[in-house]
């Protein structure tokens, strides 16, 4: 008789180029989306449908550099042969680091202790064709002294109800967040916002983008983000950057 398998938990962190997905979340229409390839993925590797929990959703068009999902199955496979398996099935434009057998009890979800998204703008006078996918290209000028000391305003543990775009399907009712860090980094032609917090509404990093860019063009006052914090209402922050130039760089447990 053959001996029974043991169910284990597995972590899986993973990149993808979000520029050809529907998002991460399988879709009703059957639009592409990350969940749906890897989940189609690993059924084959384990012959049988598993479902798996990532750390957080995605947007269409938003890439991941190290994104998590965890999920359980019953294998005798090492973490490397689980890994060498998905990548051998994977589409290109997905690309697995790492598989590690973790405890029971963890969860790509609520186990988070904190993420740090990047958003990237091409701030030149002319487009770029090989990062047309990955950037925001922005070719007026910006004043990054004036974005960092805006971005100031937002660390902390504040209420980001303002820069919380609707989704009824996605409405928090907690909208509380601690940001621990938010830095402006220019290299060369591209400015990096960096966020890194506890949790994020949804798409909150690309509003508060939208926002600090709205600063750094002279076309919001430093003084008016301390009142959209208060305000609590989205309409008072400003336009959400593309989807395009938002990256998850790092999921910490």
């Amino acid at each position: 008789m053959e001996k029974l398998l043991n169910m284990r938990t597995f972590k899986i962190t993973f990149e993808y180029d979000g520029s050809q997905f529907a998002g991460w979340q399988i879709q009703a229409q059957g639009e592409r989306t990350v969940q749906g390839e890897l989940e189609a993925v690993i059924a084959k590797v384990f012959k049988k449908p598993v479902k798996v929990v990532a750390s957080g959703r995605t947007d269409s068009g938003v890439h991941a550099k190290a994104q998590v999902i965890s999920f359980k199955a019953e294998t005798r496979m090492k973490p490397l042969e689980i890994r060498r398996a998905l990548n051998s099935l994977l589409p290109t434009d997905i690309a697995v680091h790492e598989a590690r057998e973790v405890k029971d009890d963890f969860h790509a979800q609520y186990s988070v202790k904190e993420k740090t998204y990047r958003y990237t703008v091409l701030n030149r006078k002319y487009r770029s064709v090989f990062l047309r996918d990955r950037v925001y290209f922005y070719p007026y000028p910006l004043n990054i002294p004036n974005m960092r000391r805006a971005a100031k305003y937002l660390i902390g543990r504040h209420d980001f109800k303002s820069f919380q775009a609707y989704d009824p399907l996605r409405a928090e009712r907690r909208t509380v967040r601690t940001v621990r860090k938010l830095v402006i980094k220019k290299e060369g032609d591209l400015i990096h916002i960096d966020v890194t917090a506890d949790g994020f509404l949804y798409k909150m990093v690309r509003n508060i983008a939208g926002t600090l860019l709205a600063v750094g063009a002279g076309q919001l006052p430093l003084s008016e983000i301390p009142k959209i914090l208060k305000a609590k209402n989205r309409k008072t922050a400003w336009d959400t950057a593309p989807a395009g130039g938002l990256c998850l760089m790092a999921v910490k447990y």
